[in-house]
């Protein structure tokens, strides 16, 4: 991946200029992270389907939608919607992800009603400048009880979202 990219990407100031950069950047991010050989969605999907049948799952701030490529290879054949606030990069989603809807929002508030996915799967989304630990407890709000999150987080950014996933453990999400 190209490092200059990622770290003008991480400088934006807020949703605004960040959305604008991914808009920006939609094209040619996919080719940049196979360039990196990136296996965040890969890896997020692979335990979730281990575990038992998922019916819905939502993508939270899916990009280009690699997770939903990633499902549709394992041959899952359930509800995917995916999550993102750039819309240059839902508009990518759209040709490639396999998803049944696709909402532009900020992961902070999310227009989904409450327990209505089965697992919510979050992939370079909980990092620097993006999603903080604020947006913990409204994405795992969409997910019913019982249900599953597969969140991928780089070493050197898990300090900041950690406690809030902690807490939203101990509270029985």
């Amino acid at each position: 991946m190209n490092d200059d990219k990622l770290e003008w990407v991480f400088a934006s100031g807020d949703n605004q200029q960040l959305a604008d950069r991914y808009d920006r950047w939609s094209t040619q991010c996919d080719a940049d992270h196979d360039g990196w050989e990136w296996i965040g969605p890969a890896k997020a999907v692979e335990l979730p389907l281990a575990l038992g049948k998922m019916s819905t799952v939502l993508d939270a701030g899916c990009g280009t939608g690699r997770v939903g490529v990633e499902l549709a290879a394992t041959g899952w054949d359930g509800t995917l919607v995916g999550a993102d606030l750039s819309t240059g990069m839902l508009a990518v989603a759209a040709e490639t992800a396999h998803c049944e809807r696709l909402v532009q929002a900020s992961l902070t508030e999310l227009p989904l009603e409450d327990g209505w996915v089965d697992e919510v799967i979050a992939t370079g989304v909980f990092t620097h400048c993006h999603v903080g630990p604020k947006a913990f407890s409204e994405v795992l709000r969409a997910v019913r009880s019982g249900g599953w999150a597969a969140i991928t987080c780089r070493n050197e950014f898990w300090a900041e979202p950690e406690p809030a996933a902690a807490d939203q453990e101990a509270a029985g999400r």
